[in-house]
């Protein structure tokens, strides 16, 4: 009987070990946060360090930056959501309103992040336009891939009747079949990119679009960006943010047009380039995103 109770303890003292072990593992488990409204942020948490938080595009996911996840999570902590609507997040409720600056704050106050590195594409870099205007205190740079500050309007102008019943029409004609409203949108978003490129990233945004709750298309959504409010703030406020904006040649886009209100701002274009530019060119974005963090943390740790 002592030899049996030998045995429970030391299995148990098995246990408690491997189950510290784990809690002490710096890459971090899948987590969800609260958000103002209802519902949930989705997110993973990796590594430790200065912590890096990618913003994804319309449409697609957290997925689309498994590539600089793999690239940063030995050196930085990366903290990778899928905005409110996308992904594993919960969808947003219609008629609430909420931006996505607002979130992505939420998160990292849950987190306790004062401040990040913020780098977005699309959907996702106008979300970054808006922190570096309007929270620039909580930025350690911005990085803006595929657009910038926007100038769209703000939450303080809600949808117009009129607006509202337009959206009606689209959503009927979408819900009619959304399957196929989502394969145009592969078509469209592959056409945005170089000619070169499609076929070889075709699965991958394929893959996320067909797996895209499609909430937004289905829905009458709220102003998600602040845009003209931020665009304001950015023109007064010049915030002394290290910001870098990342276009393809291809990408038809005015480009650059926020960086007079950057001081601290410059931009880059990728040649056999378009839309989707990380996954156009990893290995020179990865590279790019790197030069640019170490050189920004470089210079924050000068005495």
């Amino acid at each position: 009987m002592m030899k049996l109770n030998c045995h429970k303890r030391l299995w148990t003292l098995l246990l408690v070990a491997v189950a510290f072990f784990l809690a002490s593992l710096p890459c971090r488990a899948q987590h969800r946060v609260e958000l103002r409204g209802g519902g949930t942020m989705y997110y993973d948490d990796h590594g430790t360090g200065m912590p890096v938080i990618f913003l994804h595009g319309h449409t697609l996911d957290r997925r689309m930056w498994d590539a600089q996840v793999d690239l940063l999570k030995d050196r930085y902590r990366v903290v990778v959501p899928d905005l409110r609507g996308y992904g594993k997040s919960s969808d947003p409720e219609e008629g609430l309103q909420f931006t996505h600056a607002d979130d992505v704050i939420a998160l990292m106050d849950s987190l306790g992040i004062e401040k990040a590195h913020v780098v977005g594409l699309s959907l996702g870099a106008y979300v970054a336009g808006d922190l570096v205007a309007l929270f620039p205190h909580r930025l350690l740079s911005c990085v803006m891939v595929s657009g910038e500050t926007c100038t769209f309007t703000g939450p303080s102008h809600p949808r117009s009747a009129k607006e509202i019943a337009n959206r009606r029409v689209e959503i009927k004609k979408v819900k009619a079949n959304v399957d196929a409203y989502k394969r145009r949108r592969v078509v469209s978003l592959l056409g945005a990119c170089y000619v070169g490129n499609r076929e070889r990233i075709k699965p991958e945004l394929t893959r996320e679009i067909m797996d895209w709750g499609a909430w937004q298309a289905l829905n009458v959504t709220c102003r998600v960006y602040y845009g003209q409010e931020a665009w304001t703030q950015l023109v007064k406020t010049r915030p002394q943010v290290p910001a870098l904006i990342i276009y393809g040649e291809n990408e038809r886009a005015h480009k650059g047009y926020s960086l007079p209100y950057l001081p601290q701002g410059k931009m880059v274009q990728f040649s056999r380039c378009g839309h989707m530019v990380n996954l156009e060119q990893p290995e020179k974005f990865n590279t790019t995103l790197l030069e640019w963090l170490e050189e920004v943390d470089g210079k924050s740790q000068l005495p």
